[in-house]
């Protein structure tokens, strides 16, 4: 089994990806790549805008898999009828997260979040740079200082900034950096046993002004059920709650009743 193939904690693939990111940085110098960042289009505004429709934001998640078209993904996710799109590459180590992102982005109008661990600044102006209007940033992963600059570059670009959270700390702190979104979690995947009481005690600690999800992806309709009964701003998908009529049906159903509850 190659490396590209194996499955490994996230601190392994953060490392990995230091390493790649820091021979990309001597390939392209940051001048370089903030001058192709700016010729991107203007980021899609995604749970970053005020305004009087209260809808939970609907995001489908692409994730780097042995049979993989991102793209091809990305326009099913269009046809379910989602608000953004989500990719997610760094399950294994995977060298071409920002070159799927390029491809989604140019074939996809839109919002694209890269939801890869973002390492540094470059980082963040690499995801501008193709094409992405969001980013995830991960505190339980990165120092205060980094999470800090990181939510400030990602507000010069125009970009949505959601911060990964997983205790009440980080919460606190994360808070005060006012990023558009905060998201409850450690890991990719919903747990309902373990995110869930996470979820349930740091909801009332969160700023009026953030947004809050979880962070975990939802394969089951009843976890979408409760998340919505306590109140989140957006939800992260699989593909598999559309793969049936039935599901998919059942899934925009409980979205437009909560809407309509409100």
């Amino acid at each position: 089994m190659s490396t590209e193939e194996l499955q490994l904690d996230a601190q392994t693939i953060i490392d990995a990806k230091r390493h790649r990111l820091s021979i990309r940085q001597d390939a392209t110098p940051n001048n370089a790549l903030v001058a192709l960042a700016t010729m991107q289009k203007a980021p899609r505004t995604v749970l970053n805008i005020v305004t009087a429709d209260d809808h939970v934001t609907l995001i489908g998640q692409i994730r780097h898999e042995n049979i993989y078209d991102p793209v091809s993904k990305a326009l099913r996710y269009v046809r379910y009828g989602v608000d953004a799109i989500t990719l997610f590459t760094d399950n294994k180590i995977y060298s071409k997260g920002m070159d799927d992102l390029s491809f989604i982005t140019r074939g996809i109008n839109s919002p694209i979040i890269s939801q890869d661990y973002i390492i540094n600044e470059y980082h963040v102006t690499e995801a501008r740079a193709a094409g992405a209007s969001a980013i995830m940033i991960y505190a339980s992963h990165l120092d205060q200082s980094a999470v800090r600059g990181l939510v400030s570059l990602s507000a010069r670009w125009r970009m949505t900034s959601m911060v990964q959270v997983n205790n009440a700390d980080e919460l606190a702190y994360v808070a005060g950096l006012s990023p558009h979104v905060i998201a409850v979690g450690l890991d990719q995947n919903f747990v309902r046993e373990r995110d869930l009481p996470k979820i349930e005690q740091l909801k009332p600690l969160m700023p009026f002004n953030t947004r809050f999800m979880a962070l975990g992806c939802f394969t089951k309709i009843e976890d979408v059920e409760t998340l919505l009964d306590i109140g989140v701003d957006a939800i992260i998908v699989d593909e598999v709650l559309f793969k049936t009529k039935s599901s998919a049906q059942r899934l925009f159903e409980l979205l437009d009743n909560n809407y309509n509850n409100k």
